[in-house]
């Protein structure tokens, strides 16, 4: 799908590494969550969301976006520049991209 130019990667496994092991370490009271959409996945479909990071977070070579929640908002945001993950904010949902595909991009922060 990437040498078709059907999707352009953007994260890759050590950026992806370095979000699983932030959320793994964040305080309780942040209540990290997570809903994704693999690359494979029908059109319309993502998962549910879930506050399971160690195992339900793979595998991350087809992640297309995962769309991220915390009770702070500026916690989130802080962790993800700290460690220069790219994301985008879209109807107030932080989501951070593993692929895009053509056409217009998200609006990268």
């Amino acid at each position: 799908m990437v040498s078709r130019g059907e999707l352009h990667p953007v994260l890759n496994h050590t950026k992806w590494a370095e979000l699983r092991a932030e959320m793994l370490r964040a305080p309780p009271e942040q209540h990290p969550q997570f809903r994704a959409r693999s690359v494979f996945a029908p059109p319309d479909f993502c998962t549910d969301w879930d506050g399971e990071f160690y195992y339900h977070v793979h595998p991350v070579a087809d992640l297309e976006w995962m769309e991220l929640q915390a009770t702070s908002t500026d916690w989130l945001l802080g962790i993800l520049r700290r460690h220069s993950i790219p994301y985008s904010i879209e109807d107030g949902v932080v989501l951070v991209w593993g692929y895009t595909r053509p056409g217009p991009q998200p609006v990268g922060q």
